[in-house]
């Protein structure tokens, strides 16, 4: 197997942290016997502060046609409205910190902000965050051993409150029109406000299909890593609209013997995240809901240096990246800790169908955890990213068959 994968690694520590990444998966491409060539992309916050040089169409479209996946680091977005020269992003006025993609930052040319772009442009409608308790890694929840707490959250990333339908209307009366383009549906809101003070609305939609297409990606994902239980995480006991996201896991759970499916409301699944995480196998959630969890679950692991993310499209090409912030400050020191861009680097072989290779990855940086002689800041000790990097490679040699 031949692999291309487009890199982009990103503002503040994002190079440091890729680095590594690729320093790992070149070595499980040695041992496992397949190529992996990287086409790398500068674009960030930081390279348009300095070449005023966007993300465009022609680029995307040459990753669709080349590339298998997409290696982020972390991302920053600015306003470029408030650049001038050749500042720096913790120079400028900061609107959003982007964590997922490679896309966080202002666009010149259309006038809009474009964090999504990737995402977007690459249909990858579902947000995958694996959770799970590392050896030696001290967590909030109290007697759980590492080998209890192991799942991921899935949410549905266009829809929902994220569909787009939103506005303000001042005192008096007005009427409004929302008009929403998505794969799935198109939809038309002609709005007659009457109001006494200001007013904002968002409008929540969900579609059959859109929740449709993320359950069968569950159903399917349960399949392939035997797992026996999906938690349709919802609020549909006061979101009426919820119920079609209910709706979808369960009439699907009849084409999918030996996996049952669990409805849950967000109450219950917040406390549960907390008092016994170790119930659940896969977590499914609309996209506020499943945004709340995946952060929460991140937050179990007791340490942000391990938050990944997966943005998928089963069909296409889906992005992989640390879901922390850039840590500018940090940049160049070499002191941070390079696990969540490793553990992504994992996920990315899994999707290619390198299973075996992203197992042996993540069981390194379990041993290398658990022989507790390499840790960095963040884990109280003083070794280097690179010196993390090069624990997890030696480790992987050995373990590898």
């Amino acid at each position: 197997m031949k692999l291309k994968i487009a890199v982009f690694p990103g503002d503040g520590v994002g190079p440091e942290l890729i680095n590594e990444g690729i320093k790992v998966i070149e070595k499980a491409a040695e041992l496992g016997k397949f190529d992996v060539e990287w086409a790398r992309y500068p674009h960030g916050a930081e390279h348009y502060l300095d070449t005023k040089e966007e993300l465009t169409e022609k680029i995307l479209k040459e990753i669709k046609n080349s590339c298998n996946a997409v290696y982020c680091g972390t991302i920053d977005a600015i306003k470029t409205q408030s650049v001038s020269g050749h500042q720096k992003p913790d120079e400028c006025e900061r609107v959003k910190r982007v964590h997922s993609h490679a896309t966080g930052f202002f666009s010149a040319a259309n006038g809009r902000k474009i964090p999504n772009v990737i995402r977007n442009y690459f249909a990858q409608f579902v947000s995958l965050r694996p959770i799970k308790l590392f050896p030696s890694v001290e967590s909030p929840l109290a007697n759980k051993a590492e080998n209890q707490v192991d799942f991921v959250v899935m949410k549905e990333n266009f829809e929902e409150f994220y569909a787009g339908a939103a506005g303000r209307a001042k005192s008096g009366k007005s009427r409004q029109q929302l008009d929403i383009g998505k794969d799935s549906f198109n939809a038309r809101f002609g709005l007659s406000i009457e109001s006494k003070g200001e007013i904002a609305y968002q409008l929540g939609v969900l579609s059959r299909k859109g929740c449709e297409n993320i359950a069968k990606f569950a159903f399917e994902y349960a399949k392939s890593k035997n797992k026996k239980k999906i938690t349709a995480v919802d609020k549909a006991n006061m979101l009426e609209f919820h119920s079609i996201w209910r709706e979808s896991f369960e009439s699907m759970s009849g084409d999918y013997k030996g996996i049952d499916v669990e409805v849950e409301v967000i109450d219950s699944a917040a406390v549960n995240f907390i008092r016994q995480p170790e119930k659940y196998e896969i977590v499914a959630a609309p996209n506020v809901i499943g945004g709340i969890l995946s952060d929460l679950g991140t937050a179990l692991q007791g340490n942000l240096a391990f938050a990944c993310r997966a943005n998928i499209n089963p069909e296409g090409i889906s992005m992989f990246e640390p879901a922390h912030g850039s840590a500018a400050k940090l940049k160049g020191q070499g002191i941070v800790n390079p696990i969540a861009a490793i553990w992504a680097g994992a996920l990315m072989l899994d999707s290619v169908g390198l299973q075996k290779s992203s197992d042996l990855i993540i069981k390194a940086i379990e041993s290398v955890l658990r022989e507790n002689r390499t840790r960095t800041l963040d884990l109280n000790g003083n070794n280097s990213t690179s010196e993390m990097g090069d624990a997890i490679v030696d480790k992987f040699i050995d373990i590898h068959d």
